[in-house]
């Protein structure tokens, strides 16, 4: 699931920059802000789900809450300050529920606000209730991005190409419509008109079918997604998401009905998030049994595409691990598989009681680094970078005994509840603390050719937990990575035999980890021609990229 884009974090801490209210002259403390760069294709769709968030209007205290009504401390607005006015107040606000020094369950709920006073908001709740609210928990009134904000009119041909006539349009922005009922759900189409059809004066996000009244206001909601569709040869361009670091919980509803119901969502971070660092699981009940979860392919061109992979957890094993439908390998734990950063995806809720499943997301507790780290004789330590997402990473040593140690570094410190071989074949794993912020996992018993993945369970940075999973494959004597043994092998093998020396540039080609490269090095890697451990994350691209479907 690979996708060009950037991410650029301005700000690294969240103390570092003030945002003022010029409605009321508060000052308030607001999230890092960063960019990120993504790419629609020309002559296709692109799931985008917009990772940042518009500066906040407010962040402050929570007196009480109750039936409909948010109350705050003090009188910080006026009247109807977060109402949509057309060509006065161009914005919609949301409320997001922050923490609190108490127990509070609605932590990371969000509420559209329908109107405000001096110091009270009104919020429209669906089949949520904002019961259990305690005093002082924190309150955030955010803006919603909206088209004209997340596609300005100066981006004409910069991010998106606008449309001259109805008859050709160019880029549309499609909105699935979250209030219908059942799977493939319909879509909102939206255009920027530039003078469409010849009118005179005719600028600005259109409706299809509703060709002159302005749109540009319309809102895009934070836990949704929308679909960037370039028809009639619209090129590929990039999309720039400029805005704050939701460090805070994020919790969405995803809606159940008596059937199979879609829920377009997106994950509001601008990160990849591996699927154990998600917070859906089967333990909460905000993935059920029968739920898959619907990723599509943004690299791929197509229209109406079939998702790339759809991922269910497995209600049978210890820890509900996540799997992808169609693997060759069904047992195999998909948990440290990423939803890349920006990309929207579909939750398809089992047939339900139509109330909704409550999914908590919090700013993932991730490894900043993973190695395999052997010891080659007198040579000293040596690391094969294990990455946490693309391409896995490849364990070609063995020093006789089938062990193996993974080495996790954390940015900050962490603490963990155990850890364990969660696909492939091991028969001991052994986690140890190197320091607050190292976890050391010691295996044995793990067989050559194979590829098995290392999950941390319960790691947790202090605020947030979540598992942290990495793959690796083993396979002894694949000296340049590749996945496979050839004579590409050999021949690196005998070039590093020439010259002897274990280093940081030839430690590979010392199969057997002895601090020397020499004849018994190339004969191991003669004798493991031939193996072949395919790429986890490649197969499943491969598989379910075919599925795409033209329109």
């Amino acid at each position: 699931m690979r996708k060009q884009r950037s991410i650029v974090l301005l700000v690294a801490t969240v103390s570092t920059l003030v945002f003022t209210s010029v409605a009321n002259g508060q000052s308030v403390t607001t999230e890092p802000v960063g960019f990120m760069t993504d790419s629609l294709l020309g002559n296709s769709d692109t799931f985008v789900s917009l990772p940042l968030i518009r500066p906040p209007a407010f962040v402050g205290g929570i007196q009480s809450a109750g039936g409909t009504t948010i109350t705050v401390n003090g009188n910080p607005w006026t009247a109807n300050q977060f109402v949509y006015a057309p060509g006065t107040q161009p914005n919609r606000y949301y409320a997001l529920i922050g923490p609190a020094t108490a127990a509070n369950p609605k932590e990371g709920h969000t509420y559209p606000i329908v109107s405000n006073t001096a110091n009270t908001i009104t919020v429209q709740l669906g089949q949520d209730n904002l019961t259990g609210i305690p005093a002082n928990a924190q309150l955030s009134v955010i803006p919603n991005w909206t088209l004209a904000t997340a596609f300005p009119s100066a981006d004409q041909n910069v991010s998106f190409t606008p449309t001259t006539s109805t008859a050709q349009y160019k880029t549309q922005v499609r909105v699935p419509d979250v209030s219908a009922s059942g799977i493939n759900l319909p879509y909102a189409d939206y255009f920027f008109s530039n003078n469409v059809n010849g009118t005179s004066g005719n600028i600005g996000w259109r409706r299809v079918g509703d060709n002159t009244i302005d749109h540009g206001d319309d809102a895009l909601l934070p836990d949704s997604h929308i679909v960037v569709r370039n028809l009639n040869g619209s090129p590929t361009l990039p999309l720039v998401n400029l805005g704050g670091v939701l460090t805070k919980k994020f919790t969405t509803s995803l809606i159940t009905n008596a059937s199979l119901q879609d829920n377009p969502v997106g994950i509001l971070r601008p990160l990849d998030v591996a699927l154990n660092a998600t917070g859906l699981q089967i333990a909460d009940g905000s993935f059920r049994a029968g739920d898959r979860l619907r990723l599509f392919n943004n690299s791929v061109a197509g229209f109406d595409k079939s998702p790339d992979a759809i991922y269910f957890q497995d209600p049978a094993a210890t820890n509900g691990p996540w799997r992808l439908e169609g693997d060759p390998f069904p047992n195999r734990d998909r948990g440290a598989d990423v939803i890349p950063a920006g990309v929207g995806f579909i939750v398809r809720k089992a047939a339900g009681n139509g109330q909704p499943d409550f999914w908590t997301n919090n700013f993932p507790v991730q490894a900043a680094t993973v190695v395999s780290r052997k010891t080659h004789g007198g040579a000293g330590d040596f690391d094969i970078p294990l990455p946490l997402s693309g391409t896995t990473g490849v364990e070609c040593r063995n020093s006789g005994s089938n062990t193996h140690k993974v080495i996790f570094t954390f940015p900050t410190a962490v603490t963990f509840s155990g850890a364990a071989v969660t696909s492939g074949t091991a028969t001991t794993v052994s986690p140890s603390a190197v320091s607050s912020s190292v976890v050391a996992v010691d295996l044995a018993g793990v067989t050559d050719v194979q590829s098995i993945t290392v999950t941390l369970f319960n790691v947790s940075d202090g605020t947030n937990t979540n598992n942290v999973a990495v793959r690796m494959r083993v396979l002894q004597g694949d000296s340049n990575g590749s996945g496979n043994v050839s004579s590409t092998d050999i021949a690196q093998t005998k070039g590093a035999a020439s010259v002897g020396t274990v280093s940081a540039s030839t430690f590979r080609s010392d199969v057997n980890a002895s601090g020397s490269i020499n004849a018994t090095d190339v004969a191991v890697v003669k004798s493991k021609s031939g193996g072949s451990v395919p790429d986890a994350a490649e197969e499943s691209e491969g598989k379910m990229t075919a599925r795409v479907e033209m329109q």
